[in-house]
């Protein structure tokens, strides 16, 4: 699992290997924060480099940014 903010500092939670999850709620205002072009690029990067299915939650809706932030990760990805 990977966080934004991370809710348990430097540790890693623990779970089933077989998939992996990355839940993101904007920085630096949580929930409200849209990403940068370059956080995204290198979402994307590290997205395309897993080696299991994973599953991106962007979650920074307040202000409406989740949906664009998306779409952009999905771009870069195809």
């Amino acid at each position: 699992m990977e966080a934004d903010p991370a809710p348990l500092g430097e540790r890693e939670p623990l779970g089933w290997q077989g998939v992996a999850y990355v839940r993101l709620h904007g920085t630096p205002k949580i929930y409200y924060s849209a990403y940068s072009e370059l956080f995204l690029t290198a979402l994307a990067e590290r997205l395309r480099s897993r080696a299991v299915p994973t599953w991106c939650i962007f979650d920074n809706t307040a202000a409406g940014a989740a949906v664009p932030d998306a779409l952009q990760v999905v771009e870069q990805l195809e």
